[in-house]
C-alpha cells in the first residue's frame, strides 16, 4: 500500500521477556505512551514571524505582512513583522497581484514553515484592495496602527449614505481574516478558529488474523476508546471526512527456549484514507503465555488497544488538522491521561 505522508509513520516495538527469569509482564501494558516527538509537524503555540513579499511594491508587503500579524494576534497567536530574524514559526505570503480600475485584484498562497525552512501547511486567499490600500506608503508607525477607517466611524457612514458595503471590503484587514483563522488552526489545533469545520470520523474495518474472538473484542475495544475520547466511530457511512483504522494481528509460538512456553502477539494498526492511501502506521510487540489467546481475548485486548488509542489519538488529530478537519465536537476533550 502506498504511503504519502511518512513522517507521519510511527513504529512502537515492545520487547518481550524471553529470558526465564521473574513473572511474565501484564501484556501491552503502557504500550504506546511515549510516541515520537518526530511524529507531530506542528509543536505548541510559538511566536510567528510573518515575512515581507517581493511580489509586491514594498509599501502593500509592509501593510498586508503586518494586518496578517494583527490578525494572528486578535486569535492569540503571537506574531509580528517589524523584525526579519527569530520566530517559532515563519509565514510567507506568495502573491499573484493584477491592477484594475479601481485599485488591485490579490491572490496569494500563505506558506507556513518551520524556522530551517521546511514547509508544514498553506492556506489561500483572494481580494480585491481598493486603491489608497495599494498605493499606500511605506508604515513609519507602531504595527498595531492600520490603513482601516475605525469601524464605528464607517459604520456611521454607511448608515447616513444607505451603503451595505463591509467597512473591511478591499482592506489588508478583510484580506486576512480568513486565512488567519485557517493559520491559527494549522499552529494551535484550537477548534474554535473554525467552527464550521466538519468532524473526521474513524471506520475501524478489516481487524483481521487473530485467533479467536480476538479480532472482534480488538476493534470494540478500539472502538469503545476512541468514542470515550469524544471522536466520532462511523463504520457504515464513510465519505471524503472519514479515515480507516485497521489492524492485522499475528500470534505465534516463541521460538526461543523458555521456561514457560509463549506466544509472541503482533499486531499492525494502519490508518489509511477511503481509497487506501496510507496515512499512518503503528506496530505493538509483546508476549503472552502460550495458547491464553486461542479462544476468548478477554483483558489482553483492551490493553493493548488502550495502548494503542493513546498514540493514535495524536496521529489522528494531525491527520485531522491536515485535512481541515475537527477531531472531535467543541463540548468534548480528550480523557484526562
Amino acid at each position: 500500500m502506498k504511503s504519502f505522508l511518512r513522517s507521519v509513520v510511527l513504529v512502537i516495538g515492545l520487547a518481550g521477556l524471553l529470558a526465564a527469569c521473574g513473572d511474565l509482564p501484564r501484556p501491552f501494558e503502557g504500550a504506546g505512551r511515549a510516541g515520537d516527538p518526530a511524529l507531530l509537524e506542528l509543536r505548541d503555540t510559538g511566536t510567528v514571524r510573518v515575512e515581507n513579499t517581493e511580489d509586491l511594491p514594498e509599501g502593500a508587503s509592509a501593510h498586508l505582512a503586518r494586518a496578517m500579524a494583527r490578525a494572528l494576534r486578535l486569535r492569540d497567536i503571537p506574531a509580528y513583522s517589524e523584525s526579519d530574524t527569530g520566530g517559532d514559526y515563519i509565514l510567507r505570503p506568495n502573491v499573484q497581484a493584477s491592477l484594475s480600475d479601481t485599485g488591485a485584484d490579490l491572490d496569494i498562497t500563505w506558506v507556513l514553515m518551520r524556522p530551517d525552512g521546511l514547509a508544514i501547511d498553506t492556506t489561500r486567499s483572494t481580494g480585491e484592495l481598493a486603491a489608497d490600500q495599494w498605493f499606500a506608503d511605506q508604515p513609519t508607525g507602531p504595527e498595531e496602527s492600520n490603513l482601516a477607517i475605525p469601524k464605528e466611524l464607517v459604520d456611521k457612514v454607511r448608515e447616513l449614505e444607505g451603503k451595505a458595503e463591509d467597512p473591511v471590503a478591499k482592506t489588508y484587514e478583510g484580506l486576512v481574516a480568513q486565512p488567519a483563522d485557517q493559520i491559527a488552526f494549522m499552529i494551535t489545533g484550537d477548534r474554535s478558529s473554525l467552527r464550521a469545520a466538519p468532524l473526521m470520523k474513524v471506520a475501524l474495518i478489516d481487524f483481521a488474523g487473530a485467533p479467536g474472538d480476538g479480532n472482534t473484542a480488538l476493534a470494540r475495544s478500539a472502538g469503545a476508546l476512541l468514542k470515550a475520547r469524544g471522536i466520532t466511530v462511523d463504520n457504515r457511512e464513510m465519505d471524503e471526512n472519514s479515515v480507516i483504522l485497521s489492524a492485522t494481528i499475528d500470534v505465534s509460538p516463541v521460538t526461543e527456549e523458555t521456561t514457560t512456553p509463549l506466544d509472541r502477539v503482533s499486531i499492525e494498526w494502519i490508518i489509511m484514507e477511503v481509497d487506501g492511501t496510507e496515512l499512518g502506521q503503528m506496530n505493538q510487540n509483546n508476549v503472552v503465555p502460550r495458547g491464553q489467546l486461542d479462544e476468548r481475548w478477554g483483558a489482553v485486548a483492551s490493553l493493548a488497544a488502550q495502548a494503542a488509542v493513546e498514540t493514535l489519538e495524536g496521529v489522528l488529530g494531525q491527520i485531522a488538522t491536515s485535512k481541515k478537519l475537527q477531531l472531535r465536537p467543541d463540548n468534548r476533550t480528550a480523557l484526562a491521561r
